[in-house]
């Protein structure tokens, strides 16, 4: 089975076995993922469907992301970044006892510490946020006041999301990734359920959609106490250890990460921004757009990128030989994801948005905008798979800077093409300049991490990918020829679902098959990784 792994990069059967190893974890993780996605898929049915593309729905997005972003920046962002590869690097050192417990009670009391005033200041100051993120909500009598009552409300949030940041850090670093991948469920299913059985049919769903997002929040953090407690930690804060050197470290690690995750959320926060000036509907079109690239993202792509993090970490604090390998064979397997599912969503945009969130008070025109939307953003996936990829490359060696540097590349190319763009084209030129913005920073970040640490021999994965952009092609094409038969779909019933798997299914096949075909390996790793006996890790 290894000979078979081989062609995907060129690798010897020891670095092979590492990926198939990881793609192991990630698989587990895609199952858990996808049941997490699709409760997320139905949380934004829910909302489209009770709410609408309107005055409540837009300001309720604008609320819930302003919180988001931070959760960004304290919690799964750059807490990730420089927690797990600390923490991984205690363990590979023999320090996973008394040091190790000690590390995380302490970063937990320093978290509690800065969200606490973080909180209370996003509280005092959701005025000036909503303005500065939604201006254009003013020019809507009451839309403003709205956003800003919902954002005071789910503030709190920040609080439980990035509590749970630290349990999936803990266990992320122990390779564990089953249940962090599940917490997220738990979320979904809060807002489903109030959306459904409170939001529906009320005169005033401000305070059920607020008690949804906290509740929330707090079973994410909930559920993986039990496991982390199982490991031997503790989740009590240590307040005499907030300022130990072990966790000034981790701080220090963090400082340069927040201002890149700040700006990568600032992207966010500016689609929010132009968004708001595009009338009522224009934040939900962008967001339910975002939303639909996020699933193909979301579902495989990070979680593969997760386990590469503390897997390259430990190689390179081993000083293992496979190192550069692991990276390459991730660069490609995450390109063999990214490169179909762009395509596939530029092509059928419309048919997937009719399907996805068509009916209710989501209505035929907000189906076609949201649609337009979506083609523009769908091939910004590339980019924003292989940046996550060459990212986490840089935390692993602990160089969170250039990352940084990269970001405001990022936030640059992005403002300036909203800024040309909105104005002629509306939401789609939102999804346009973030697919320049993305593909602009994963190839500053490649060309980087290329000069200061190299890639080794890359040939191999160069090849990988020309025969994935050659199965592109003929997917792109195949798909192209679908979409008079397509046209009808553009509701959430069951025959439109049919119809699109009728097309995606056979689809996937061509492509899997034509990559295959030419030589490619991504699929022998996939099956060596599935067919892994044995729960191992989790």
């Amino acid at each position: 089975m290894l000979g078979d792994v081989a062609p995907l990069t060129g690798a010897d059967s020891s670095a092979a076995d590492v990926t198939a190893g990881m793609v192991h974890h990630a698989s587990r993780m895609v199952m858990v993922t996808i049941l997490s996605r699709i409760t997320g898929y139905l949380r934004d049915k829910t909302l489209s469907y009770v709410l609408g593309a309107g005055v409540m729905y837009d300001a309720f997005i604008t609320a819930t992301r302003i919180p988001s972003t931070f959760r960004m920046l304290l919690g799964e962002g750059a807490l990730h970044a420089a927690f797990i590869p600390s923490l991984t690097r205690l363990r590979a050192q023999g320090r996973e006892g008394r040091e190790a417990r000690e590390l995380v009670q302490g970063v937990m009391a320093a978290l509690l510490l800065i969200l606490s005033v973080v909180v209370a200041l996003g509280i005092l100051g959701s005025p000036w946020l909503v303005r500065a993120f939604a201006p254009g909500f003013s020019s809507v009598p009451g839309k403003t006041a709205l956003a800003v009552l919902l954002n005071r409300l789910v503030f709190p949030y920040l609080i439980f999301v990035s509590l749970a940041a630290l349990c999936q850090g803990v266990l992320n670093s122990h390779d564990k990734f089953i249940l962090p991948a599940a917490a997220p469920i738990f979320y979904n299913l809060s807002i489903v359920s109030f959306g459904w059985a409170l939001v529906r049919g009320s005169k005033n769903p401000v305070p059920f959609l607020a008690g949804a997002v906290l509740i929330g929040g707090f079973l994410q953090f909930a559920v993986q106490v039990g496991s982390v407690r199982s490991l031997g930690y503790r989740l009590k804060p240590a307040w005499r250890l907030a300022t130990s050197p072990d966790v000034r470290k981790v701080l220090l690690l963090m400082l340069p990460g927040i201002p890149m995750l700040g700006i990568y959320q600032l992207n966010q926060l500016a689609s929010n921004f132009f968004a708001s000036f595009a009338g009522n509907g224009g934040v939900v079109y962008t967001f339910a757009a975002y939303r639909v690239t996020e699933l193909a993202f979301g579902s495989i792509v990070v979680q593969i990128t997760t386990v590469f993090l503390p897997t390259l970490s430990r190689h390179l604090a081993e000083g293992s030989p496979h190192a550069r390998q692991t990276l390459l064979n991730t660069i490609v397997l995450v390109s063999f994801v990214t490169i179909p599912a762009a395509i596939t969503m530029a092509v059928l945009a419309h048919p997937i948005i009719g399907l996805l969130f068509g009916g209710g008070r989501f209505s035929a025109l907000d189906v076609s905008i949201t649609g337009a939307t979506l083609a523009a953003y769908a091939f910004g996936l590339i980019g924003t798979g292989h940046a996550k990829v060459m990212a986490n490359a840089f935390f692993a060696h602990r160089d969170t800077k250039t990352p940084m540097l990269g970001s405001i590349l990022l936030l640059v190319a992005f403002v300036a093409g909203c800024a040309a763009m909105v104005g002629p084209y509306g939401t789609p030129g939102i999804g346009w300049s973030n697919t320049i913005a993305m593909l602009a920073y994963a190839t500053f970040l490649t060309a980087l991490y290329a000069g200061r640490y190299g890639f080794g021999r890359a040939g191999g994965s160069m090849l990988a990918v020309g025969r994935q952009l050659i199965g592109g092609g003929a997917l792109g094409a195949a798909l192209w020829l679908t979409r008079p038969w397509l046209a009808v779909v553009t509701r959430t019933t069951l025959a439109g679902a049919f119809r699109l798997v009728a097309v995606l299914v056979p689809a996937a096949v061509l492509y899997a098959g034509i990559v295959t075909l030419l030589g490619g390996g991504e699929l022998a790793v996939l099956r060596q990784g599935l067919a892994r006996r044995g729960d191992g890790p989790a």
